[in-house]
């Protein structure tokens, strides 16, 4: 069995901001962190630790690397980035969200360092978490699979709702299903409520995906049980930011039920 990789890199060049991250997401989140405040330093670290690394968070603009090299020499090097910079105009905003990058965070204040250790803690934990996509498009469930499994999601799909409610019967497990609406067998909103005779909103999150144009399509699946609806095509900004709210609501009740049961 293969090790999954468990630490954290850091490459800052500002000492004091290097170790806010640093210590931050050693004590909040128990996880085992390296830092560097050079490109040089951090490809001497993870030479001999290739596979250690989950996650870079990666200054856009370091002494030995000033114009974001140091975003393409961590992925060649097979680890996942999420970028900090002072600043990000709509031109290296666009060209950062072409590469396959996490996330990125513009250094304002406490608040954005506090996001950035909210992201390692989402995506350590998403190693343990399962996603159904229904979609009887190939292209489509081939894109969005690999958005969901850049951020360590575990992914099954299926083609229509009668394969998706199979996998479903034999795994309980799955945080979150995200559906299309127009599909051979049976549609998103008739997988939905049937779905919904076993699984509440809280218990299990339902993305409903369609197209431009879908006029009520959006209602249908909605009213029938959908937590969320995104039209197609989509920002991918938009799509990780709707899966992550939902898979944290369905995180949140477990926690609370599990607090409740021990409480009494």
């Amino acid at each position: 069995m293969i090790n999954r990789p468990n630490k954290v890199l850091v490459i800052e060049d500002s000492q004091s901001l290097n170790d806010l991250i640093s210590q931050s997401i050693s004590s909040q989140l128990g996880i085992e962190v390296d830092s560097a405040k050079s490109l040089q330093d951090a490809i001497r670290l993870i030479t001999p630790n290739n596979n250690v690394y989950f996650v870079a968070i990666v200054d856009l603009n370091l002494p030995d690397a000033q114009n974001g090299e140091a975003v393409d020499a961590i992925i060649s090097l097979g680890i996942r980035p999420i970028i900090l910079t002072a600043s990000l105009s709509d031109n290296t905003h666009d060209e950062m969200l072409e590469k396959p990058i996490l996330d990125y965070v513009i250094k304002r204040n406490l608040n954005e360092i506090q996001y950035v250790i909210d992201v390692v803690k989402r995506l350590h934990e998403n190693f343990d978490r399962r996603v159904l996509i229904v979609d009887d498009s190939r292209t489509s469930l081939a894109l969005i699979k690999s958005l969901l499994e850049r951020h360590y999601l575990t992914v099954d799909t299926a083609s229509n709702g009668i394969e998706a409610l199979e996998l479903l019967s034999k795994n309980s497990g799955y945080c979150l299903i995200i559906t299309d609406f127009n599909m051979p067998e049976m549609n998103g909103a008739e997988l939905t409520t049937k779905i919904r005779n076993d699984y509440s909103r809280n218990e299990l999150a339902i993305i409903g995906i369609s197209s431009y144009g879908a006029g009520p399509i959006s209602v249908q699946l909605l009213k029938s049980g959908a937590n969320d609806f995104i039209y197609r095509p989509f920002l991918h900004e938009e799509f990780y930011c709707r899966v992550n709210q939902n898979i944290d609501s369905v995180q949140y009740y477990k926690e609370l039920i599990n607090d409740k049961t021990l409480n009494k």
